[in-house]
């Protein structure tokens, strides 16, 4: 037989050494931003200063503050730890994972040929050209709002929160709060972009539009992006008295979705539900793969398309070869194998989330969307989440189940996974030996 204390599990102790310390990572700014709010006497219960710090850096525009009633200086913390939360979560899918051996382009498949050219082989390279062009577009936003109308901390606050699609605003009633049609069109283009990969948003500075145009993940944003807005324009004309301001709106409210960002210029609450589910799914779909946003982003969605595709192409051929392409490259088996299992995590997560919601006296749309929208590092939801609403709508444990949400979100569950199933075999491990 052989020697229990001999027993190997399969996990890489290099990979779960950088996942162990992006864990811990985040967990240590989330105490610290807990801290920080709990010592400006703005925040007196310390369940309330946990959630808006995790708030904070997954991005998620969830809060149980009231803004206007907070200093500008720990206005400009809640909007730091949200640009700090976007730059933490590329880093981590652009840098980090390649970095002990995982994928050395932004995505195996993600957009073909024109990507390899877009992340430089070496982690310092890497590192300095997601921050350049985080800082970059950060700078390009605050002008732009700047120039719409915005105050210059305004400005300089929805700058940050846009950057990251993190959806903190400094007031009750978020974008609506200004009544400028300047600003919405600016914040509406400025999340769009934002739910863009950083490749693409490269290419678009150096004017590679061939490589844009191979995009498929590129293309298929920009179809839901029209798509959505048309079906909620159509939708919502009567009730929001048509014309240009209800085009302007419903592009908002979509690119706020699609993007993760959360931002709101609008209550969901009167609408028909034809456009809440909309609005839910783009959240639940998200942004690029390689973007500050959430969800479950675009790139898997095409990916898993293409596997039922193949399924049901293999039904009446089972002898085919079929393989999965993603604009124009053949998407590795590897690669789909993660693509479902990324699946089946998330969805197994959402559902615990709506689950414990609903368990603790919640209805279900609001225990379905905000588990969805939490998941996805958004905010907005239907039911008690929809509209300007904020957290404090839902009692302390139910909050507490959209903090492990969050969480789970930003990180992109796996590195949480990994660390717990590491952990698990390590105690097996410790029980084989005695």
């Amino acid at each position: 037989m052989s020697d229990p204390s001999r027993v190997r599990f399969p996990w890489h102790r290099s990979a779960v050494r950088v996942l162990t310390t992006v864990v811990a990572t985040a967990s240590s700014f989330v105490v610290i931003s807990t801290v920080v709010y709990l010592a400006s006497g703005e925040v007196s219960r310390v369940d309330d200063a946990i959630f808006e710090s995790v708030a904070g850096f997954t991005t998620t525009s969830l809060t149980v503050v009231d803004p206007e009633a907070l200093p500008n200086w720990l206005l400009t913390w809640r909007a730091l730890t949200q640009w700090l939360g976007g730059l933490g979560g590329l880093m981590l899918a652009l840098v980090v994972v390649p970095a002990f051996g995982g994928q050395r382009r932004l995505s195996e498949v993600a957009e073909g040929r024109g990507r390899r050219a877009v992340l430089a082989r070496t982690w310092s390279h890497n590192t300095q050209r997601v921050v350049s062009t985080y800082v970059g577009f950060t700078i390009l936003v605050f002008a732009a709002y700047a120039a719409a109308g915005m105050g210059l901390f305004d400005a300089a606050a929805f700058g940050l929160t846009t950057a990251s699609t993190g959806g903190f605003a400094n007031y009750r009633d978020s974008f609506a709060h200004f009544d400028s049609a300047a600003i919405e069109w600016v914040g509406a283009g400025a999340m769009a972009l934002a739910g863009v990969s950083v490749a693409a948003l490269v290419w678009m500075v150096r004017g590679h539009v061939r490589a844009l145009w191979r995009s498929t993940e590129l293309k298929l944003y920009a179809c839901l992006i029209v798509g959505s807005t048309v079906l909620v324009a159509t939708w919502t004309w009567t009730d929001t008295g048509g014309g240009a301001d209800t085009i302007r709106e419903s592009f908002f409210v979509v690119t706020s979705s699609i993007s993760t960002t959360g931002f709101r210029v609008a209550d969901w609450g009167p609408w028909v539900s034809a456009p809440q589910v909309l609005l839910l799914l783009l959240i639940g779909v998200g942004s690029m793969a390689g973007s500050a946003g959430g969800g479950f982003r675009v790139l898997r969605v095409i990916e898993i398309l293409g596997i039922v595709r193949r399924e049901l192409v293999l039904q009446l051929h089972p002898r085919a070869l079929v393989p999965v392409r993603v604009s124009g490259a053949v998407a590795s088996e590897a690669s789909l194998t993660r693509v479902h299992n990324f699946q089946i995590l998330w969805v197994l997560a959402a559902a615990a989330g709506v689950f414990g919601i609903a368990s603790l006296g919640e209805d279900l749309p609001t225990a379905v969307s905000g588990s969805i929208s939490a998941l996805a590092t958004a905010g907005p939801g239907l039911g008690d989440l929809s509209g300007f609403a904020d957290a404090t709508v839902l009692a302390a444990p139910a909050r507490g189940v959209l903090i492990a949400l969050m969480f789970l979100g930003r990180l992109s569950i796996y590195p949480v996974v990994v660390v717990i199933g590491w952990g698990i075999g390590e105690v097996q491990r410790m029980k084989l030996r005695r």
